[in-house]
């Protein structure tokens, strides 16, 4: 079962958490409510994963698969071989060949992902946030998307072949530094391309790139063992001291890596075995009073 802020019956497969067995204003959602793209991808990772490993489990939490992004990548290759070589440019086939190659992971140094990122944006506002290719989209209107995408890469980039992680990144707002990360809720604005992925992190313009702003805020990852192994991330860092090293220590090291720390819950000689320091703070008793 998961929570991907879709209605109830959407959050497993054949949910029997139906609309038609609850009162209305106690289930507080109905069948057209959308199941995005997100939840589904969960849905199918969770339905498939009968025999979960522990590293399985943290990559899980971090997924940046696109849901469906092979139902265009199909509809592109027909377009590109049914359409005539003149109707072809050579910038647009090799965003093409980036986009069949691509394996549908949003992740930070995947070019294809950025070339189906701009491929989209070419559709245009109508055309982009779609899931799925609508059956009306024509060969023309995705051999101009893909043009379009080549001269949005050029002019952004200066190359066709540009890691996703470029483009996307992450770290403090003010800081002088970030990092690439993978995944992202491209499914508003300013990037409403329909590319929103488990890992969910919505990102704002910043300084020439996209940076995180909002999402995947405070990842807790637990194994039910007994004691139980637990991980968590942060997406900057644990202090708002921009003289700590802790400031955006976590982007560096395990957000921008799609990473967790174990937490040691319940493994206090684990825990010990890494701390730092250690304070002693010591309770005294004088004259009747506890101090």
């Amino acid at each position: 079962m998961h929570n991907c802020n879709v209605t109830p019956f959407a959050m497993m497969r054949d949910s029997p958490l139906v609309p038609e067995r609850y009162l209305p204003y106690i289930y507080n959602a109905s069948r057209t409510a959308p199941r995005h793209q997100r939840g589904e991808r969960v849905t199918a990772l969770l339905e498939a994963a009968t025999r979960v490993t522990e590293d399985q489990a943290l990559a899980l939490a971090f997924d940046t698969g696109v849901w469906h992004a092979e139902l265009w990548q199909a509809r592109v290759k027909t377009a590109w071989e049914r359409s005539p070589e003149m109707a072809k440019s050579a910038d647009a086939a090799v965003v093409y060949e980036l986009i069949q190659r691509w394996n549908r992971r949003s992740d930070p140094d995947s070019e294809g992902a950025l070339a189906f990122y701009a491929f989209k944006k070419g559709l245009g506002p109508a055309l982009a946030p779609l899931v799925d290719p609508p059956p009306a989209v024509t060969d023309a209107q995705l051999l101009e998307a893909l043009e379009r995408a080549a001269a949005w890469l050029k002019a952004t980039f200066g190359s066709l072949r540009v890691p996703y992680g470029r483009y996307f990144r992450v770290g403090r707002e003010g800081g002088t530094r970030t990092w690439p990360v993978g995944g992202g809720s491209l499914n508003r604005e300013p990037n409403n391309v329909g590319m929103a992925t488990p890992r969910a992190i919505t990102f704002v313009p910043s300084g020439g790139v996209m940076l995180g702003r909002a999402g995947q805020s405070a990842t807790h990852i637990v194994i039910l063992t007994r004691p139980p192994r637990s991980y968590s991330v942060v997406p900057l860092g644990h202090s708002d001291d921009p003289n700590s090293p802790h400031w955006d220590d976590q982007a560096e090291k395990l957000f921008s890596r799609g990473r967790a720390a174990p937490t040691y819950f319940l493994r206090r000689d684990e825990l010990r075995r890494h701390a730092t320091a250690r304070k002693v703070v010591r309770r005294t008793v004088t004259a009747g009073r506890r101090s």
